[in-house]
């Protein structure tokens, strides 16, 4: 079979759902199947508004082991990429603003996908590129298959979004709480969940780990991006209350620098080593990481799936999250991890205390036993997300979606 990949841009060394559909690409293309990755930016993650005029300069054909196709504009098209940012921000308009967008990327994509067989989008109706998948799908007489990348009451749930999914002739989602939410807000395709892929293996060496950093008590790892929205700044607000008690306690804060990044105490600011700040890590130091932490927490705002949490799950670590929907139900009915925080009554939106947040690093670190029957049960619940599994029913969507157009 040949499958097309469609997202907003391919830069799997950033993490998230970027690497989550190169792991996607390469694992389909080991079982047989030719997979194609089609997206506006392999070099840089451009911002919403820098999207629509973003040129991608590279040429490379092949990206993290993909094959992989870039769709560029001329600069002289900006006028109507800005014409159609405008449109798309209003209901009444919404549908000029697509066909603008069209009309300077789907050719492009007809032409390299020619013979293709299946055409999936992840991601958002707001990014557009979702827009031109659904089109060249039904101009090339193929199946489109959305995947939502949603957070609702947050993001990717406006009206735009919405139009996009309605698109799909069917549709994945990450979770059965992302599921049902799509069903009660009125979509009526086909949904199959599929969650999100884990190495089955874990090759972390945490003594390398802990022996780099000079880390001998307790770690606590953070790993994403320096971000509000992954509470980052709640979790540097919390390391007194919890030093107060375990004052060997090392935070590792791994990830990209993001807005919450200037409030990360130093190594020299009265912490003595307590904190260290990694802005670039490799796929194996991360692993390292995760081997010598003794618990995960990543306060997050809201996640599609929460992949963190079950990477740590492969190495039987307890974790920490928020109080979300998707959490509660990855996490939270396993008994696989704690999960901190109240619903505000608006939208889904959880509140947490740094003190809250403190407690419950302290039970983690103050009662072993509890940790570990925690983190066999993320090992437990990791089970369900491992490659071979996931992998197979992304092929079970892809051949049922052909199947399906075919009768």
């Amino acid at each position: 079979m040949r499958i097309a990949l469609f997202i907003r841009c391919f830069k799997p060394c950033s993490g998230g759902l970027q690497r989550h559909l190169a792991d996607l690409a390469r694992r389909l293309a080991a079982r047989g199947h030719r997979v194609q990755v089609v997206t506006r930016a392999v070099s840089a993650v451009p911002g919403y508004r820098e999207t629509f005029f973003y040129r991608e300069t590279a040429i490379d054909s092949v990206v993290d082991g993909v094959e992989t196709v870039v769709l560029r504009h001329s600069p002289c098209l900006n006028w109507l990429l800005w014409l159609c940012m405008k449109f798309i921000g209003r209901p009444q308009t919404a549908a000029m603003g697509v066909r603008i967008f069209n009309a300077i990327f789907v050719r492009q994509c007809m032409k390299a996908l020619r013979g293709v067989d299946v055409i999936h989008h992840m991601g958002q109706g707001s990014e557009m590129l979702g827009f031109a998948a659904a089109e060249t799908a039904r101009r090339l007489g193929v199946p489109f298959i959305s995947e939502p990348t949603i957070h609702p009451g947050q993001w990717g749930d406006g009206f735009l979004d919405m139009r996009l999914y309605r698109m799909g002739d069917s549709l994945t989602a990450a979770t059965s709480y992302e599921a049902d939410w799509l069903r009660n807000n009125g979509l009526t395709q086909p949904i199959a969940v599929t969650g999100n892929g884990v190495d089955s293996e874990i090759p972390g060496d945490g003594e390398r780990f802990r022996a780099r950093f000079a880390i001998d008590g307790p770690m606590v790892l953070f790993l994403g991006r320096k971000d509000t929205d992954k509470g980052c700044g709640l979790l540097v607000k919390a390391m007194p209350g919890v030093w107060a008690a375990a004052p060997d306690t090392v935070f590792v804060m791994m990830g990209p620098k993001g807005s919450d990044s200037g409030e990360i105490p130093t190594n020299t600011a009265n912490q003595d080593g307590r904190v260290i700040d990694i802005d670039s890590a490799t796929e194996a130091d991360k692993h390292d990481a995760l081997a010598a932490c003794t618990l995960l927490c990543v306060p997050s705002e809201g996640e599609s799936f929460g992949l963190v949490f079950m990477e740590a799950g492969r190495y039987g670590k307890p974790v920490i999250g928020r109080r979300i929907p998707v959490l509660e139900e990855l996490i939270g009915q396993r008994r696989a991890g704690l999960l901190v925080g109240r619903a505000t009554g608006e939208g889904n939106q959880v509140e947490v205390a740094p003190s809250e947040l403190s407690t419950a690093i302290l039970d983690i670190l103050c009662h072993p036993a509890l940790g570990s029957e925690l983190g066999a049960n993320c090992r437990a619940a990791s089970d369900e997300f491992v490659w071979p599994k996931i992998v197979a029913r992304f092929e079970a969507v892809f051949h049922e979606a052909q199947n399906a157009g075919n009768r």
